[in-house]
């Protein structure tokens, strides 16, 4: 089987098609869902969705797809083109396409996401873009993925799929959210492609990296670095410009894109996997525990204590 070059035009035929939803089929089963929003796949459990829909005919999606190899081949039909898709690597194909899978290897490994179009767009406008511009448009990326991308985005999908499939709490959905909008902007970092930015900036300029970069950077650094320095310094410019970028593209300056981070990461810890305030603290690199109540309270407006307390009553 010859390699075939990854494509990332949007043609498509003019003929009219219906829209489907190809995973409603009751059959398929997905790893974790947020019913209507978002669908998970994986092979962990020896499921393969791939192999399952391989048979089928072409569809017409309105959920974005994001589907990343980990090992084995698959044939993947866009708009009746094939590609070839192999170990690390990642496709993502946006609404509007007509796709269809034409071959699936019995050792095919990767990990999914369905991404239904509210909470597409709501996770586009958390970070300041949209992706609905006919610059995007029946488009499709298909990128390869370095180790350590691949183990980030992994790790994303695990902890998502966790939350999904873990108890219930107050912060349980924008804990969610917030995990989504790390991994859509690795996804745009990976594939390099420019979503229009909403409050009418750039999305091809300079700026434009240096905010994507942040983001990115944030969601691997946010549990031990919390500083607009660091950040500013890892990307090679001032603090003060740093956050001109981060309001000029989603109206909140650094610090207060790294005080949430910081926050939603220690709610998790603290609801979701039961640490202790010392333990929190320890976690994320707080001196003591004093001083991890007060950044805790800046932030929030209350104190971690009265904040378990808070979801103790739930």
């Amino acid at each position: 089987m010859n390699d075939i070059t990854p494509n990332t035009s949007g043609a498509h035929s003019t003929r009219y098609v219906e829209y489907t939803d190809i995973f409603a089929d009751s059959s398929i089963k997905p790893s974790a869902s947020i019913p209507g929003s978002l669908l998970l796949f994986d092979t962990f459990q020896g499921v393969n969705l791939l192999q399952h829909l391989y048979y089928k005919e072409e569809h017409k999606m309105y959920q974005k797809v994001c589907i990343y190899i980990i090992r084995g081949e698959a044939i993947l039909e866009i708009n009746s083109k094939k590609h070839k898709l192999t170990s690390n690597m990642l496709i993502t194909i946006m609404p509007e396409n007509m796709t269809r899978i034409s071959y699936a290897s019995t050792d095919l490994q990767y990990f999914m996401l369905v991404l239904y179009p509210k909470l597409s767009n709501q996770i586009y406008n958390d970070i300041g873009v949209t992706y609905s511009n006919a610059k995007l448009s029946l488009q499709h990326f298909i990128s390869p993925l370095a180790a350590d991308q691949t183990l980030r985005m992994l790790n994303l999908y695990n902890d998502i799929k966790f939350e999904i499939q873990g108890k219930d709490y107050e912060l349980k959905e924008s804990y969610i959210h917030c995990l989504l909008q790390a991994l859509v902007v690795e996804n745009i970092n990976i594939h390099k492609y420019n979503p229009m930015p909403l409050q009418g900036g750039d999305s091809s300029s300079r700026q434009y990296d240096v905010y994507c970069h942040f983001l990115s950077l944030l969601n691997k650094h946010a549990g031990e670095q919390r500083s607009v320095f660091f950040y500013a310094k890892q990307l090679g410019i001032s603090s003060k410009y740093l956050s001109y970028v981060c309001i000029s593209y989603s109206k909140k300056n650094a610090s207060t894109w790294i005080g949430e981070a910081v926050i939603q990461k220690a709610k998790a810890l603290m609801v979701v996997h039961n640490y202790s305030l010392t333990e929190t603290c320890q976690t994320l690199h707080f001196p003591t525990v004093s001083s991890f109540s007060r950044f805790f309270k800046r932030v929030t407006g209350i104190t971690p204590k009265a904040f378990v307390k808070l979801q103790e009553k739930q």
